[in-house]
């Protein structure tokens, strides 16, 4: 008796759990032709953000096709993208053309000219947890002949308890012109209450430029 009901246990557990594998097979089977289109998908993660975002929805797909159905495995995988999203955002806007920047900005000769314009946070005082949006306005301009224009934007914390945190990394190919660059991001734990800076540095292949930002911990 005793072994017959393990018996049927086994292949209930059997059914149950082959149910969930083929529902991850299907749902994997269709995200490699929504990922595939018409050419071969290779991940380029400019950032810890989007790397996080991928991360955090495969993580949700499979997560949720545990759980037992594709309803379940896509809501996890919608719940996956969401947490990955914490880690970090982008958001950038082209303000100017490069001929709207050259009435700011006169080139000399063949000169490539990078500037800082400005920087902004949001909010100015923020808790340990909570999340704030820093901005960086800046311009690029060079002969007309180059067509684009290789950045990094480098983004760190600092405080005179915890030192430089470095918050994000990237590197994007701009056209000329004007253009704002704004990153969210959330304020770690290991940061203490009071004064910190926001050090934004923007550097092409022959500039580097540094801007700061207050940012009261409370």
């Amino acid at each position: 008796m005793l072994i017959r009901r393990l018996v049927a246990v086994g292949l209930h557990l059997h059914k149950r759990y082959m149910r969930r594998i083929a529902t991850l097979l299907v749902l994997f089977s269709f995200m490699g032709l929504q990922l595939s289109g018409c050419a071969s998908f290779h991940p380029n993660f400019s950032s810890k953000a989007d790397m996080g975002i991928f991360g955090g929805s495969i993580s949700g797909v499979i997560i949720g096709g545990l759980v037992g159905s594709i309803p379940g495995a896509l809501l996890g995988g919608m719940i996956g993208l969401a947490a990955g999203d914490l880690v970090g955002e982008h958001y950038d806007k082209k303000l100017e053309t490069r001929e709207e920047a050259l009435r700011k900005h006169q080139l000399k000769d063949m000169e490539e000219k990078l500037v800082l314009e400005g920087s902004s946070v949001d909010p100015l005082h923020a808790a340990v947890g909570s999340t704030v949006k820093t901005s960086v306005r800046y311009t690029v301009v060079a002969p007309a002949e180059v067509k684009e224009i290789r950045i990094t934007e480098t983004r760190m914390l600092y405080s005179e308890k915890a030192g430089y945190l470095k918050l994000d990394e990237r590197q994007v190919r701009r056209t000329q012109g004007t253009y704002s660059s704004m990153f969210k991001f959330i304020v770690p734990e290991k940061m203490s209450r009071g004064d910190s800076v926001i050090i934004t540095v923007i550097s092409n292949d022959r500039q580097t430029e540094k801007i700061s930002s207050h940012l009261n911990i409370v």
